[in-house]
């Protein structure tokens, strides 16, 4: 049985590490209304829905070749 939860939401720091984009970028995203996040006090969280919608609707890389 597995006892680990998966983790409903992620600090900035949090989303950034497990997307692999730096907090600056998750910031960014956030200001151009590209990535949804939720405040509770102070802190700052991205749900994990979000943050995989965020992903699934970067631009595809188009490798051009022949």
């Amino acid at each position: 049985m597995n006892d680990q939860i998966d983790k409903m939401a992620f600090s900035v720091d949090e989303a950034a590490v497990r997307a692999n984009i730096g907090r600056d970028g998750i910031y960014q995203a956030i200001r151009e209304k590209r990535l949804h996040a939720k405040k509770l006090g102070r802190r700052t969280l991205i749900t994990a829905d979000a943050l995989r919608r965020f992903l699934d609707n970067l631009p595809v890389l188009e490798l051009g070749g022949e």
